[in-house]
């Protein structure tokens, strides 16, 4: 029988909205397919009441964080009841970080890493092994297809910057950072193209967007790329939003990201106490934070910060240190593009213990490296660091405060200076 594929993405249910960010990963995963001759199709709202609608597909692939893992599993169990011939697989981070626990599902097949060549030999039945592992090149990746970016499927996702209608580019995979609390840290980095960057808002502009939220962490990782990069967009006249590095943050790549459009910076500052940046292996400073902050603003461009209480060795004394990085924060106001004063703006999570980071890594085997411990099963647990109405959840405590103590300091510091925002 001819495959054909449905592409699954799953449903947020625990963000606001899960209309913001499209899903690039199942996005370029489709393109690519049709590429290859193989249909395919995408479902981002999956009808469990009626799944007669998919008896069509000979494969079903499911693209998968770890905060839609009941989902994920909720689906798989429902299509092998009704049609126990399809076959069912799981990618996306949770099958590369929670690999066993997929195993333990009834997955015919989990990509580990990247998708493109795995799915392709799995829907042609080039492979019958249950884990999948083929990596694609930084070459490779600049010679697929563009990812899927049809209006009217595009235009049912939007992120709103400063009052401008923006969807997601990635300029970049992987990360060389190595932040104990990432699972992605020190990941192989692997750059698209400047060019396939400008192709890429090409298609954003067709359908009607006129900005870009570049979604990568490192955009502004050195001034050369910012270089390459801003001569790209200021040919498209497109205002857009990055990711920045407080280490790597100059006046000269400021200047060069509000001369070609950039308009507001996301940022990593995880916390306002040295000790804990340095117990997380941040490898940067307090001071380091508040330059990127004085820098951007001086160049009219907002600034988005985020921090997470948690992180190993948090006390009374580190929370009352990242308050006062946030009173600097959101004391700030300045005049941005627009001739308009604003303030900056935060986030403010719960450190998570994700199975892949050092930090978990450490716990599960009993190193005691960390000032952190599980107070309660993280896998029980949705797995977000910031949910709906901004409410957070915590499985950890150090020595100093409780889990509970950690969201009520949270709470409070979230609350608190949420409301010196100007937008």
């Amino acid at each position: 029988m001819k495959p054909k594929l449905l592409l699954v993405s799953l449903r947020d249910s625990y963000m606001d909205s899960d209309r913001v960010m499209p899903p690039l990963g199942v996005m370029a995963l489709h393109s690519y397919m049709l590429s290859r001759g193989i249909e395919s199709a995408i479902e981002n709202d999956f009808d469990f009441h009626d799944l007669s609608k998919y008896r069509g597909f000979t494969h079903i692939g499911i693209s998968c964080m770890t905060p839609q893992k009941s989902q994920a599993y909720k689906l798989l169990h429902a299509i092998k009841k009704s049609y126990p011939e399809k076959i069912i697989i799981i990618g996306g981070p949770h099958a590369n970080f929670y690999l066993q626990e997929c195993l333990d599902e009834a997955f015919d097949h989990i990509v580990v890493g990247d998708g493109e060549f795995a799915l392709e030999k799995i829907l042609r039945g080039e492979t019958s092994e249950r884990v999948v592992r083929i990596p694609v090149s930084a070459e490779e990746m600049n010679n697929f297809p563009l990812p899927y970016r049809e209006p009217s499927f595009l235009n049912q996702y939007e992120f709103q910057t400063q009052g401008f209608k923006a969807t997601t580019i990635l300029t970049a995979k992987g990360c060389p950072m190595n932040c104990a609390f990432c699972e992605h840290a020190g990941t192989k980095t692997k750059l698209y193209h400047p060019e396939n960057v400008g192709q890429q808002i090409d298609q954003a502009q067709a359908a009607g967007f006129n900005a870009i939220m570049f979604f990568d962490d490192i955009f502004c990782l050195s001034k050369h790329r910012v270089e390459e990069l801003s001569r790209e967009i200021v040919k498209r006249r497109m205002h857009y939003r990055c990711f920045a590095h407080a280490k790597t943050m100059t006046r000269e790549i400021a200047e060069l990201l509000a001369g070609t459009g950039c308009i507001e910076i996301g940022f990593g500052a995880e916390s306002g106490s040295q000790k804990i940046l340095d117990a997380v292996n941040k490898k940067t400073t307090v001071r380091q934070n508040m330059d990127l902050v004085e820098i951007c603003n001086e160049h009219h461009i907002k600034v988005k910060a985020f921090l997470m209480l948690g992180l190993p060795g948090e006390t009374r004394e580190t929370v009352a240190e990242t308050a006062k990085f946030l009173d600097f924060l959101m004391s700030r106001t300045f005049v941005n593009f627009a001739g308009k004063i604003i303030t900056n703006d935060f986030d403010l999570g719960i450190y998570f213990p994700y199975k892949g980071t050092a930090i978990r890594d450490a716990i599960d085997n009993s190193r005691g490296i960390y000032d952190l411990f599980l107070e309660h099963n993280p896998d029980r647990y949705k797995g977000v660091y910031k949910g709906k109405h901004g409410v957070a959840e915590a499985a950890v405590s150090t020595s100093a405060l409780s889990s509970e103590e950690i969201v009520l300091l949270r709470d409070k510091l979230y609350h608190q200076f949420k409301t010196k925002l100007i937008s």
